[in-house]
């Protein structure tokens, strides 16, 4: 009888691993599956957001009166792609807070964010959990896509001065309380500028030094490729090798987010449109 209970025993056991693994196996391919979605997807939400950081900035940038509610509806779009969640706020009814105040908030909180997300990436990767490490590293990335264009709006606005006739002097275009000859300004004015050198220029060549260091990786000749096999195929083949080297190096994968939308030949083009986005 012992010997039976046992042996009924360690087959129900068999059958519960077996059971698991099963359910494991079919929650991996669902991962799988959604983040196959989400890769497919990424380009057309990138259009998107793109899109919407652009125009939410239009109205401020060529003094443009829309209807009323036109304005609302770009000025909630623009605050959720920009991550400005500020200007949902109505700060105005709890404190008191001017132009500066805002753009110190706007540009430390992002740093300190940004320098954080860093810090715990060499975490990670110290301890050996390259995966991790490479999976905090891309939402680093996301994240500069997503604020480098409401705070660079933001910095920029620093410079944008409106002369009143009369010798009413010169006041700040976002904030007529400020005079942009105070001294006080002036200070701003400067912060502004270092601001320019971390975020409207900083991003983007960061974005192209981690790519200029992976060309090779990224682009495995596809124009040459091309010449050879045809358009299409060469194409195929370029990102069948892009693939391979992806299989290979795992430092490649914190990077996808900036290449993956791209032809192989294409591997900077993340970098031109970051810098589209900031001349308009």
């Amino acid at each position: 009888i012992n010997l039976t209970s046992a042996d009924s025993l360690a087959a129900g056991n068999r059958s519960s691993r077996g059971q698991s693994s099963a359910q494991a196996e079919r929650a991996v391919k669902k991962v799988n599956g959604v983040m196959s979605a989400i890769a497919e997807v990424q380009p057309f939400i990138k259009i998107m957001f793109s899109y919407y950081q652009i125009v939410g900035g239009m109205s401020w940038g060529f003094d443009l009166n829309f209807p009323p509610i036109i304005t609302s509806f770009l000025s909630f779009t623009s605050s959720i792609v920009n991550l400005d969640f500020l200007n949902l706020m109505p700060l105005g009814c709890i404190t008191t807070s001017d132009f500066h105040r805002t753009l110190v908030v706007m540009t430390l909180g992002p740093f300190t964010l940004g320098f954080l997300n860093l810090l715990l990436y060499k975490a990670f990767k110290t301890c050996g959990k390259k995966q991790r490490a490479n999976e905090t590293f891309g939402w680093f990335l996301f994240m500069t896509f997503l604020i480098l264009p409401s705070v660079s709006t933001k910095i920029f606005s620093t410079f944008a001065c409106r002369d009143f006739d009369g010798d009413y002097g010169s006041y700040l275009k976002v904030d007529y309380s400020i005079n942009c000859d105070s001294a006080e300004h002036k200070k701003y004015v400067t912060y502004a500028w270092v601001c320019c050198a971390v975020f409207p220029i900083g991003v983007p060549l960061m974005y192209f030094f981690l790519l200029r260091q992976v060309k090779t990786l990224l682009d495995p000749g596809q124009k040459q490729l091309c010449f050879e096999k045809g358009e299409e195929e060469g194409l195929k083949a370029a990102l069948e090798e892009r693939e391979q080297h992806e299989q290979e190096n795992e430092d490649l994968a914190s990077l996808s987010f900036l290449y993956s939308a791209y032809e192989p030949k294409c591997w900077y083009f993340e970098i031109v449109e970051t810098m589209r986005k900031l001349i308009l």
